[in-house]
């Protein structure tokens, strides 16, 4: 097919994109959750914000029994009834790398557990405390050849869709949920099987190599969406990386923009062309030297912002304008101050927030130190301040 013809095709989409979600210009009654979502998205007024979260480490909870959280609330689905969350949903579409071989516990003592799991990766998880993050110790991805296997794992494109697939897409399509895409990961899942100093120096001892693994997560993800979008009208995507810190990426802003940029292009343009013109990305740290990279790539939508990571959601749109979407934003730093800290985060993101294209919520996991009583407070705050959906039962 000609360019042309495939750029009148992505138009086409991205005006059904623009056309659905101005479909409720002027609903009759109330709003559903989708379609606060796109309005939302799309700079338009709504009802109320979505009133969405981003879950809690695995011990939040059990912490915050002892605050007088109910007993019954002991996982993030309880929890988001009992706070009065809403959530959207994503396709049960196996994207990007997928275990091959077989987990294996290799040293366990009354402290710790050392575990290789089954894409290969060593790391430590301590028994005792608070336990969110691994101890990584050692990743399979050393060189060319040690990539071989995992490179053809990502091109084997069979069994990525359930069974049941095309019922699970017949009831989608009468949702009044918001419903996502995953596109999977271009670099945050190779930095995984790579490790992140051996990233970084890969991009300068051989940037081929690496050309060659941020090419094949692009591929595999593009032939396993296809089928998905053809079937189902999705109303966002979602990658995901974590591949930055408190200045920016490991790779390298120039790497980045040469090398990733045009891959997400070539995502987005597929995404278009199936109306899909809300694109985000899960990456934590600082996203700022990159923020324009991820816009000319197609990617428009930061998540989860964070800002304790040097994230400054108000700041990106005072620089990007309408182009640039949030969701996410609220520093969960707050959550071990007090009242008043949380009330100056949200009236900092109050611009921002009332001028639309952005849904705010913390912008992480919330941690296991946070205080409950702030943490109502915060949404309190939000359905207060910004009018956000949602019914809670405390």
């Amino acid at each position: 097919m000609e360019f042309e013809d495939l750029e009148q095709q992505r138009q086409e989409g991205l005006e059904t994109a623009r056309k659905k979600s101005a479909a409720a210009a002027a609903p009759s009654g109330e709003m559903t959750l989708r379609e606060r979502f796109q309005r939302t998205m799309h700079y338009q007024r709504v009802d109320r914000l979505p009133n969405f979260e981003f879950g809690y480490w695995a011990t939040t909870l059990e912490n915050w029994h002892k605050e007088g959280l109910p007993k019954g609330v002991v996982d993030e689905r309880t929890a988001y009834e009992y706070f009065g969350i809403e959530t959207s949903h994503g396709a049960p579409v196996s994207v990007g790398i997928r275990a091959f071989l077989r987990d294996e516990v290799i040293e366990e003592t009354e402290d710790k557990i050392v575990t290789r799991d089954a894409l290969g990766i060593v790391s430590e998880i301590n028994k005792h405390g608070n336990r969110s993050i691994p101890h990584y110790l050692d990743y399979p991805i050393k060189d060319r050849k040690t990539w071989q296997p995992y490179k053809e794992a990502l091109l084997d494109n069979s069994n990525r869709y359930p069974e049941d697939w095309d019922q699970i897409a017949e009831r989608y399509r009468r949702r009044d949920y918001p419903l996502g895409i995953g596109y999977g990961s271009l670099i945050g899942t190779a930095r995984n099987l790579i490790g992140f100093e051996n990233t970084a120096l890969f991009v300068c001892t051989d940037p081929e190599l690496m050309e060659d693994i941020v090419e094949t997560f692009c591929v595999s993800s593009l032939q396993t969406i296809e089928r998905a979008l053809q079937d189902v009208a999705f109303d966002y995507a979602a990658g995901w990386e974590d591949i930055c810190f408190n200045s920016g990426p490991v790779v390298g802003v120039p790497f980045f923009r040469n090398v990733l940029t045009s891959r997400y292009k070539r995502i987005a343009e597929m995404l278009n062309l199936h109306g899909v013109d809300i694109v985000l990305t899960d990456c934590d740290g600082n996203l700022t030297p990159i923020a324009g990279c991820l816009l000319d790539g197609g990617v428009n939508t930061l998540f989860p912002a964070e800002v304790h990571g040097g994230t400054d959601p108000v700041a990106l749109r005072r620089t990007y304008g309408r182009e640039l979407r949030v969701w996410g934003g609220v520093d969960k730093m707050i959550f071990l101050k007090d009242r008043a800290a949380v009330d100056r985060e949200l009236e900092r993101l109050r611009p921002a927030i009332e001028e639309g294209g952005f849904i705010p919520t913390v912008d992480h996991r919330v941690q296991a130190n946070a205080s409950l009583d702030l943490y109502k407070h915060y949404l309190d705050r939000k359905r207060e301040w910004f009018n956000v959906g949602g019914e809670p039962k405390y």
